[in-house]
């Protein structure tokens, strides 16, 4: 999550027992995502000791990691900026931070996707270095009606797969972001087939390589993520098995079936394998895994035969 203001300080009110057995507590800590990747840093910061701070951006995205045993005290506390009546006149435009963030809060609320999404764009335009807002500026330009193949529609759904492209570019280590850009990639193809539009998409080797890029580092991060108790909880599985569709309609049915082969463990990994739409995924990706491997029979099938009658002749 991100946290209102423009920073926060995290103060340390006891100590970690690394430091101190006395009233202390294990694990905890902030999670920071951008350190997700970092070779020379640790992705969980704590205070050095009582009294001690972490001071960050508020726009920084972080959790806090679990705490294993006793109890963390710690003092939060929030510094924000309001716009003065120089504001105007002032270079620095700090107090824009906080709007943005308050912007993309009042937009969830609003009851339709015509009142939300240029309440998003206002968000994106008052801090367009924070990723979130072009994060759910693209969630919900893709949440659209995919059954209306107006102009508009199809712009709508570029544009977010261009604003979700920007996300993961603007924070490289959020694993959401890299997800819902696969995703986004794979709609756009789907759109543009059922509309005519075909001739309006990238070549097909160049979206195949961004969604795979997209999906492999989501499950990359989310994974690390995982590891220290902080997940997502974004359907890996389901990334695999929009990856495997696209790679099928490219007839690519080997990619296909690489992709098809990790979806149960991928399932099983994020402990869903009791959920209700774990077995209709389960049962599409093994549909799926025929349709491919039977296209693989038949192509095999008509190289054979071509080589045979060649003998024949001779």
């Amino acid at each position: 999550h991100q946290d209102g203001g423009i920073y926060s300080i995290n103060i340390a009110l006891n100590s970690h027992k690394d430091i101190s057995n006395e009233n202390g507590f294990t694990g905890g800590g902030t999670f920071f995502e951008a350190f997700t990747d970092d070779q020379n840093l640790s992705s969980i910061q704590r205070p050095e000791s009582p009294g001690h701070a972490i001071f960050h951006k508020t726009t920084a995205r972080h959790a806090g990691a679990p705490t294993t045993s006793g109890i963390r005290d710690i003092l939060v506390i929030f510094l924000t900026a309001r716009k003065s009546e120089e504001a105007d006149n002032v270079e620095s435009k700090t107090w824009r931070i906080e709007r943005a963030m308050r912007l993309q809060s009042i937009a969830k609320e609003l009851p339709s996707r015509d009142l939300l999404i240029p309440c998003l764009e206002i968000a994106k335009s008052n801090d367009p270095t924070n990723s979130e807002m072009s994060y759910w500026l693209g969630v919900h330009l893709l949440q659209g009606d995919m059954n209306d193949p107006s102009d508009e529609r199809w712009n709508e759904i570029c544009y977010g797969v261009d604003v979700l492209r920007d996300s993961t570019l603007l924070n490289p280590a959020d694993a959401r972001a890299h997800y819902h850009h696969g995703m986004a990639i794979s709609a756009r193809h789907k759109y543009a087939m059922r509309t005519q539009r075909a001739h309006l998409l990238p070549p097909a080797d160049e979206a195949a390589n961004s969604m795979i890029n997209a999906f492999e580092m989501a499950i990359r991060l989310e994974r690390k993520c995982a590891g220290v108790g902080c997940k997502n909880c974004i359907n890996l599985a389901a990334g695999y098995l929009t990856l495997a569709d696209f790679m099928a309609r490219l007839k690519s049915f080997e990619k296909a079936i690489v992709y098809l082969e990790q979806i149960e463990g991928l399932v099983s990994e994020a402990g869903d394998l009791d959920q209700h739409w774990a077995p209709s995924m389960l049962q599409q990706a093994n549909s799926m895994m025929e349709f491919c491997t039977a296209e693989m029979a038949k192509k095999k099938r008509s190289e054979v035969l071509p080589n045979e009658e060649k003998v024949q002749t001779l």
